[in-house]
């Protein structure tokens, strides 16, 4: 009966360190998410209550006025709610680009939801379906960034999708210059 259970010890013994190291991977994988997304998606104001998003565009008009006005480039990010990508594109590029002062005067960072139902006010005024809005443009996969000047032309190569992470702020930045010579 000793020897019984003295089995069934380590059994239990080597089952429970199975489940402490899930447990610690687990924890570990929720620690990075922690560490990489909440730092970049959610900030807090001297307040502490500030949530930094995305600014939505809702009308193009708006926004081209702006653009115009200032002499920017229009970045604009086409997403989707539920693209994990597009998540992470603004934690780790989008958001911070937001909040620093060095981008304020050369772009306007945009987003722009391709989920269904969504409309927005198009640069000649109408209201229209943000997919109608996309498919203009030949935009069908999420995340993609247009570079656009007040009138809603492309000024530089857009980039679709997220790759090698060590160089795509480069890549944006370098699509920024390029379209900032074109205005």
């Amino acid at each position: 009966m000793t020897r019984g259970y003295g089995v069934n010890r380590r059994r239990s013994s080597k089952a429970d360190a199975v489940r402490g190291r899930q447990r610690f991977y687990r924890a570990l994988a929720a620690l990075a998410l922690l560490v990489c997304l909440p730092g970049a998606m959610l900030t807090s104001s001297a307040a502490g209550d500030e949530v930094v998003a995305m600014q939505q565009v809702t009308d193009f008009r708006h926004e081209a006025e702006i653009s115009r006005a200032q002499e920017l480039v229009m970045v604009l990010e086409f997403s989707s709610e539920d693209c994990v990508y597009c998540h992470k594109l603004e934690a780790l590029f989008l958001l911070p680009m937001q909040r620093n002062a060095d981008y304020d005067d050369k772009i306007l960072l945009r987003s722009l939801s391709l989920d269904e139902g969504n409309h927005v006010i198009d640069f000649d005024g109408r209201s229209i379906t943000t997919g109608e809005f996309a498919a203009r443009y030949g935009v069908s996969l999420t995340p993609t960034l247009l570079f656009l000047d007040a009138d809603g032309n492309e000024l530089s190569e857009r980039l679709v999708g997220i790759w090698s992470e060590d160089f795509y702020g480069g890549f944006i930045d370098s699509r920024i210059d390029e379209a900032r010579r074109k205005l």
